[in-house]
């Protein structure tokens, strides 16, 4: 097993882009010296709109670039940030007096009839004009608008680091697609290489047995061999159009659109000693500390602790509505009379200026249990927390230690893929001189085949897995988003 901090030091050089890594450890190497990482080299935390002109030899940065750019779920998670902006001034609002205008006009008609006489009756109507000014304005009420302005900022830097994971998770979702679509079209490649190595081989197998010294069987073996890598070349062919439809998708990007990934994607990765020994069965103190600090800065760690202080702010917000409050309350009425048959005219003109005392005495014990409910989802809020602590130190652990493994194995198949040369070479060879055979061929040109196809797969899971550490590693400052 490769230890950690040699883990680390080839995440510190790889990063995002698949950038030649530091050279070879030499063989039963001492733990290398932790070094920190560098931060990514492009954002991750904002929406960045640099489409490159062309879809075509699309390095890691273009996908990742457009991904963020264009993908639906990162677009609402902005709208989500500007929600919440848009809740805290709302809250803040609540501090501002308000000022109301009412005015209305009417036509009135009265009737009037005395019983048992003949003379008073009359009859009234005419246009009544009324306007009023209100003002109210709470000036005191026990810390309810504090607390529900501390929950909508609370709201508001969860839904800021929700925003941060959306972007990291979109990102590592489209770098997997880009990985994958690059580990097909290699794959597609190797495919057709392998038909042409079997198409040769068969062609030999031809010329011997026309020339008499080879055997029918042995041409027929030949033609179904290449028979079979070209059916495994079309399927890989096809599976590697599969995998650019789902990297265009990922990239938000319609399914059919026309992209390619860069040809320098298909680097192999850097060589590592097959032989190196180092003892992983502890991190270093350096690696455990990074690890610690990723974990602690980690956006979806960062927005729970928002989370639990929105719940704490609410729990004060409940607590409050039980509690005094003072008002300020201020009217002003203008009202005009006009009634259409007689000579008076009335005009009204009023105003007043109070103060409005609550004080809550009974209510029946829900603010009380509300409170309770509400310390509740606190402790929940609390717990949660510790949940995602241990859930994404656990991710990181598990990643370190599948780069670990994958980086090995990386090795083993580097050295496993120069022996299968060097075998399908010499059974070429031996074949040729009428020593071996064609089934030792056939094997040969199978193993080589078998072996170049792990390689790749291993290869890109690697270089997945570093992106995904590389950017676990990335952790945010302390001091939060901005």
């Amino acid at each position: 097993m490769v230890s950690p901090s040699r883990v680390l030091s080839l995440v510190r050089t790889r990063l995002l882009l698949t950038v030649g890594m530091c050279s070879t450890v030499s063989t039963w190497a001492s733990p290398v010296s932790l070094e920190t990482p560098p931060t990514l080299n492009f954002p991750l935390t904002a929406d960045v709109c640099e489409t490159p002109a062309t879809l075509t030899d699309l390095e890691l940065r273009d996908v990742v670039h457009i991904a963020l750019c264009q993908a639906p779920a990162v677009r609402q998670a902005t709208q989500t940030v500007e929600e919440h902006l848009a809740e805290v001034e709302v809250a803040r609002a609540k501090y501002f007096p308000t000022l109301n205008a009412s005015a209305d006009v009417s036509r009135f008609g009265k009737s009037m009839r005395y019983a048992g006489r003949d003379y008073g009756d009359h009859d009234v109507y005419g246009n009544r004009e009324n306007a009023r000014l209100g003002l109210n304005w709470l000036l005191f009420d026990s810390g309810r608008r504090g607390a529900q302005v501390d929950h909508a900022r609370a709201n508001l830097t969860a839904a800021l680091y929700n925003k941060v994971l959306v972007n990291r998770n979109h990102a590592i979702a489209v770098a997997t697609a880009y990985y994958k679509a690059s580990s097909a079209q290699a794959s597609a490649l190797a495919a057709q290489e392998a038909a042409a190595r079997a198409e040769k081989n068969f062609l030999a197998t031809q010329r011997l047995r026309e020339g008499g010294v080879g055997s029918i069987a042995d041409e027929l073996l030949a033609k179904v061999a290449w028979q079979r890598t070209l059916v495994d070349s079309e399927t890989k062919s096809s599976q590697a159009t599969a995998a650019r439809m789902a990297l265009a998708s990922a990239m938000g990007l319609a399914g059919q659109t026309p992209i390619s990934v860069a040809t320098t994607a298909h680097q192999h990765a850097a060589p590592v000693s097959a032989d190196t020994r180092a003892d992983a069965t502890q991190f270093p103190m350096a690696l455990t500390e990074q690890i610690n600090t990723a974990v602690r800065h980690h956006p979806r760690l960062a927005a729970a602790r928002a989370k639990t202080q929105a719940a704490a702010a609410q729990e004060q917000t409940i607590f409050a509505q039980n509690l005094p409050s003072l008002t300020l309350q201020a009217d002003r009425d203008l009202g005009i009379t006009r009634p259409s048959n007689a000579n008076a005219r009335q005009n009204v003109n009023s105003w007043s200026v109070g103060l409005n005392l609550q004080i809550p005495i009974f209510d029946g014990m829900a603010t009380r249990y509300a409170t309770t409910a509400a310390k509740a989802k606190v402790r929940a809020a609390r717990d949660t927390e510790r949940n995602i602590w241990l859930e994404e130190e656990l991710a990181l652990l598990t990643d370190i230690n599948r780069l670990t493994s994958t980086t090995q194995k990386a090795a083993l198949l580097n050295v496993a893929e120069a022996s299968a040369e060097q075998a399908y070479r010499s059974a070429q060879v031996r074949y040729q001189q009428g020593v071996g055979t064609a089934i030792e061929l056939l094997k040969a040109q199978d193993e080589l085949s078998s072996i170049k196809q792990s390689h790749i797969d291993v290869r890109y899971e690697l270089l997945a897995t570093q992106f995904r550490v590389a950017v676990a590693l990335d952790t945010l400052p302390a001091t939060g988003v901005r």
